[in-house]
């Protein structure tokens, strides 16, 4: 099953938002509820570890355990960041998240993408990485069978 996904940006700090899923209910797994795992790449500065790390709690706050790797019987979800230059001392930020089955199909992508300040991600992502992953996370879980 495929199903897109557009989430997009909608401030930096505690303001990310995001668009409603159309995700089809799959086959349900154990009661225990599923494992995810998931990896960060292309961000500067703390990002690939802060939106790891935020993304992991916002998806185990909804009911999505995590896993230290990725194995047998768990969701992989992956992120790309992306910054580019902008205009007027402004980069584009753009987060795309793939959700993969425990066999790697995909289950479908989520996209982010937000003008912000210039440099301002270089260092500590801090209450962006929140932000970005409460806004991912609310779209994620749909994807994800339970």
């Amino acid at each position: 099953m495929r199903v897109g996904i557009v989430a997009v940006l909608c401030g930096l700090v505690g303001l990310f938002g995001s668009s409603p899923l159309a995700a089809e209910p799959s086959v349900a797994t154990d009661t225990a509820g599923p494992l995810a795992y998931v990896s960060v790449a292309g961000a500067p500065g703390d990002g690939e570890q802060a939106l790891a790390a935020a993304l992991s709690r916002q998806l185990a706050a909804r009911g999505l355990k995590p896993a230290s790797a990725f194995q047998a019987n768990v969701y992989e979800v992956q992120g790309t960041v992306r910054v580019t230059p902008g205009a007027r001392g402004k980069q584009t930020v753009t987060i795309i998240w793939v959700v993969l089955d425990p066999a790697g199909g995909q289950l479908g992508i989520a996209r982010q993408t937000k003008n912000v300040r210039k440099g301002s991600l270089e260092n500590k992502w801090g209450p962006a990485a929140e932000a970005a992953a409460a806004a991912a996370a609310a779209d994620i879980v749909k994807l994800i069978p339970r």
